[in-house]
């Protein structure tokens, strides 16, 4: 199926009347909420919200964003949402400016409006509302609550069965959307070496890394904080080689945080896009074992459900006469490995966390993100 890549309008008025964007969940008014809703086919024409119960959701403040479920009170009885999650971009000023550098707020509607969902199968929040004006950094997305399911956690770490039950999610989607001709040349999804990328990244890692080293070093050991280091003087080239293999839509920011499971650990929701990227099919695997599996489980079943990984990866493929061989997947994940440690080492020297909870699950991270590139050789690929 071949999606629709134009990119959202940037200023959509969020009323029919042109009403301002609000900057902020608690911004929001009953009357902004009706207009949208009615915007949307959400709200019939005579009913109107006349409030609103605003709660936080989660325990961990976003990077990038702050998340809030909202229960409104109509006028009459309805077949609008009951509840819907808003999401709006973060109050850490520094956060915002690298969010609004990378375009990931406009990058999280595209995928929700056009890949998401044109791709078969795949458990998404479905939008409600989706507006943004860069002029002003103004964004605002409502989307349905995922319900009947609870979000992993990333700080105990996911089991062999979430793990490989995201995996072979993950499998079909970048199945679908593999060598994609219009992904592939897309404006709004980057690689690893879109200029933009080129000029933020690897300056986070260069800066974030002397701070991993003062605070970590006697945590991770000499051997890790030397790769760290050697990571963050090859970081651009590292980018360049991934953009080089690249051949898929990737989510691009695959935690636990980020999936919701049902009881058994098989049924899997995927909430979360703003981070995506046209990359190797291994980016988010990578990604999922370096945050969301702890290193004694990696150890003792990670290689495995890597295969697990490959074999339905290359199920998919072959529906469309393409094959990804176990080499090429095994380059992937080392590149990867060692990419994705910049993610836990600008989140524990660059960002705002908020909380207790969210620095033990930076020191998980940064525990998980190490040892990774290491138990899979990584750093003999490193030039």
């Amino acid at each position: 199926m071949t999606a629709d890549t134009t990119p959202p309008t940037p200023a959509t008025p969020a009323t029919p009347g042109g009403a301002p964007i609000p900057l902020t969940a608690e911004a929001m008014s009953p009357s902004w909420l009706t207009e949208v809703l009615r915007a949307n086919g959400r709200l019939e024409p005579d009913v109107e919200v006349v409030s609103f119960d605003l709660e936080p959701i989660g325990e961990v403040v976003g990077v990038f964003g702050t998340v809030h479920r909202v229960t409104p009170a109509y006028s009459a009885a309805t077949s609008a949402p009951a509840t819907f999650v808003a999401k709006f971009p973060t109050d850490a000023v520094e956060n915002k400016t690298v969010g609004m550098a990378l375009d990931i707020y406009a990058r999280e509607i595209h995928v929700l409006r056009n890949v998401a969902a044109n791709t078969p199968g795949l458990d998404h929040a479905r939008v409600v509302h989706a507006d943004m004006d860069p002029a002003n950094g103004a964004f605002a997305l409502l989307v349905e609550e995922v319900t009947g399911k609870t979000v992993g956690d990333q700080v105990a770490g996911l089991d062999r069965t979430q793990v490989e039950s995201v995996l072979e999610v993950l499998a079909a989607l970048h199945a679908h959307w593999w060598d994609h001709p219009e992904l592939a040349t897309s404006d709004w999804l980057p690689r690893g070496d879109h200029p933009v990328q080129l000029a933020v990244v690897p300056g986070i890692m260069s800066s974030a890394m002397p701070v991993v080293a003062e605070r970590y070093g006697d945590r991770l050991g000499p051997e890790k904080v030397a790769m760290g280091f050697a990571v963050a003087e090859q970081f651009e080239s590292l980018m360049r080689r991934l953009a080089e293999r690249a051949r898929t839509f990737t989510h691009t920011d695959m935690r636990a945080v980020n999936l919701f499971f049902d009881d058994s650990g098989r049924d899997v929701t995927i909430i979360d896009w703003q981070l995506c990227t046209y990359s190797v099919p291994m980016q988010d695997a990578m990604y999922l074992y370096g945050s969301s599996v702890t290193v004694e489980d990696f150890d003792a079943w990670g290689v495995d459900t890597m295969r697990h990984y490959h074999e339905c990866l290359n199920r998919h493929l072959a529906a469309i006469g393409q094959s990804y061989s176990w080499d090429d997947l095994w380059l992937d994940s080392q590149l990867v490995a060692l990419w994705a440690i910049v993610s836990p080492c600008s989140t524990v020297a660059t960002f705002e966390m908020g909380n207790e909870l969210g620095a033990r699950m930076s020191d998980a991270w940064i525990d998980r993100g190490f040892h990774l590139p290491m138990a899979l050789g990584a750093p003999a690929i490193l030039e």
